[in-house]
């Protein structure tokens, strides 16, 4: 775990724990995977390095503790032991593994993430609460609604204008 109080160079170890497995196993392919599908190589080590950056930013923004291994470590630790052993699965298919986990890890955790700021500020994610003319609005949107000024309108100063009512001209 990362603990509190510790130098600034510790972030470095989550990031070195992508980039150098990265760096080996692009130089150690017997299939020379770096070279013959640069972008499936490229994409998989991208998406493990940002899910390690975004939980270095949260934990830096949270001043909370950060585990160093991560479950999307788990693709370049398949291919960097399949080579240890002589590549007993052919390299491809651990790339594509690697691409997919690592896809779908960082979108569960941007989610989950996205989900508990949503749930500590009271907002729901991707709905606008309805209340129909006339009726009273829910009590957890009524606090939020009289806050803010989206119903109104505004003048050039900043300050409320209001409706004028459509009546024929005299």
């Amino acid at each position: 775990m990362l603990p509190q109080g510790t130098s600034v160079l510790s972030p470095s170890i989550p990031l070195t724990l992508v980039v150098l497995p990265a760096l080996m196993i692009a130089q150690k392919s017997p299939q020379n995977l770096f070279t013959e599908h640069a972008s499936v190589y490229i994409m998989a080590f991208g998406m493990v390095a940002a899910k390690v950056t975004n939980k270095l930013v949260i934990a830096h923004m949270t001043k909370a503790e950060m585990e160093y291994l991560d479950w999307s470590l788990l693709g370049p630790s398949l291919l960097f032991l399949n080579q240890y052993f002589n590549c007993i699965v052919p390299e491809i298919w651990l790339l594509w593994f690697t691409l997919i986990w690592g896809t779908q890890d960082l979108l569960r955790y941007c989610a989950q993430v996205c989900l508990e700021i949503c749930q500590h500020l009271r907002i729901d994610l991707f709905r606008i609460p309805y209340t129909p003319k006339g009726a009273t609005p829910h009590p957890a949107t009524a606090s939020v609604s009289s806050q803010s000024n989206f119903g109104s309108s505004a003048d050039k100063n900043g300050g409320s204008a209001h409706r004028k009512s459509k009546s024929k001209p005299h």
